[in-house]
């Protein structure tokens, strides 16, 4: 994960040698909002099935972004980005449970499993990387590769009791740990005034995922995060200001 995140930025860095002779970007920062579509394992809802079960499905759920960025440039169209951004994915719904029970039962050869759950996943993301942009008169694109700390506030909490076992309950407990993770996206600034622009971006986030712990699970039967994989698409609109003369 992170040599694919180096790989990108080295590339972006060599796109950049050929262009100094564009107009000087400008320093900012901005503040932004949208909304965050979980992708691949994060977003499957699927516990799998017999054997064969699903222990990277995230069942998150699209929700809120809220974010603050900024880029210094030490070179005409080149700089330095830096990202804090935070995200929120939803939890596990009244039918994820009802799955999810469903697949303890067949795997545990019980009458019934009762699922409860709680919480949502909210993570924050600190990145920083190389910025490339373009001004045009009042528009400036803007492309980025970014990566760093992707930090776990909270992930849901999901509670089994198993019908007539010896151990008939285990808990999978909400995780406050941290992974690496990169992202990539682009946007456009479109300047108000000479300080104050419109803000619009798209951004890819992957990560490998954080640990996530579990407790009194002393079979290996049935779905058993260990680690969740994430990733998201975000849109986001808000306001950039510019820095400096």
């Amino acid at each position: 994960m992170k040599s694919k995140y180096v790989t990108l930025s080295a590339t972006l860095i060599f796109f950049a040698t050929s262009l100094f002779a564009q107009n000087r970007a400008k320093n900012f920062v901005g503040v932004s909002f949208g909304a965050s579509v979980p992708t691949g394992d994060f977003s499957k809802a699927d516990a799998g099935t017999f054997n064969n079960w699903n222990n990277s499905a995230g069942f998150a759920k699209t929700g809120l972004s809220i974010g603050v960025e900024g880029a210094y440039y030490f070179l005409p169209n080149l700089g330095l980005a830096g990202v804090l951004n935070f995200s929120n994915h939803g939890g596990f719904s009244n039918m994820d449970a009802a799955k999810l029970g469903d697949s303890y039962t067949d795997a545990f050869g019980v009458a019934y499993t009762t699922v409860s759950t709680s919480g949502q996943y909210n993570s924050l993301s600190f990145l920083v990387g190389p910025q490339l942009s373009f001004p045009l008169n009042k528009l400036t694109i803007d492309v980025r590769i970014v990566g760093g700390l992707l930090k776990s506030i909270s992930t849901p909490t999901m509670t089994v009791q198993l019908e007539d076992q010896v151990d008939p309950t285990f808990k999978q407990v909400s995780s406050g740990a941290s992974a690496f993770g990169w992202q990539a996206g682009a946007g456009l600034r479109y300047a108000l005034t000479d300080k104050v622009g419109l803000l619009f971006r798209a951004d890819y986030l992957n990560s490998t995922g954080v640990k996530v712990d579990n407790e009194n699970r002393n079979n290996k039967a049935g779905r058993w995060v260990t680690k969740q994989p994430m990733s998201w698409l975000t849109t986001s609109v808000g306001l950039s200001f510019s820095l400096g003369k």
